[in-house]
């Protein structure tokens, strides 16, 4: 299960899925360069798909480009769902009017992912709101697979129904199709809002 490999908020909205979310090849903002967005600093609380589900998010930035969060999701006090917790690594980019962060997972509930997860990279959608909310939003498998075999973004299907979906585009072209209608429909639905707690 998703949760088990990405946990806490990355994952609240994939828990019914049996697959990786859509990677890239290439970090996105290779033609706008990486950095740390000094608005994501402190600690964040908000929810996933369901209001129900709390989570928690510390993000705190690193040397360089890099930003470090530990992603935290209680158990639920009726014993009703398991709590989690997870260490990603990110990198974040402006294209156009929309922002981006590389996402890299490090642990997940204490142990450390395996080296073929670590390497990936999975481009979430962010913004911040005028209200101060924090909306992250993950590429959309489905959108993601008929983009591809529609000719308009390079990548590979696995063609079972669990099976990975990787954009294999170079980076030039991948930030140029995430400018487009097109590129920011592949993200739809909110992964987490969250508000800044500190």
């Amino acid at each position: 299960m998703v949760f088990a490999r990405l946990s806490a908020v990355i994952a609240l909205a994939l828990l019914a899925a049996a697959c990786l979310p859509v990677t890239t090849t290439s970090p996105v903002g290779t033609t706008t360069g990486l950095a740390a967005d000094p608005a994501l600093t402190g600690l964040w609380k908000g929810h996933g798909d369901k209001p129900s589900d709390t989570i928690y998010a510390f993000f705190f930035p690193q040397s360089g480009a890099t930003t470090s969060a530990v992603l935290l999701r209680p158990a639920a006090k009726d014993g009703a769902k398991d709590g989690g917790w997870g260490h990603y690594t990110f990198e974040t980019t402006t294209l156009g009017p929309y922002k981006f962060m590389n996402a890299h997972e490090l642990s997940s509930d204490g142990k450390p992912s395996d080296e073929d997860a670590a390497k990936k990279s999975f481009p979430l959608l962010y913004r911040v709101n005028g209200d101060g909310a924090l909306v992250i939003y993950l590429v959309d498998e489905k959108r993601a697979r008929a983009a591809i075999k529609a000719g308009k973004i390079q990548g590979t299907v696995d063609p079972t129904d669990y099976g990975d979906v990787v954009i294999t585009a170079s980076g030039a072209d991948l930030d140029a199709f995430l400018q487009t209608p097109d590129g920011r429909a592949l993200f739809v639905k909110p992964l987490a809002i969250l508000k800044k707690e500190k």
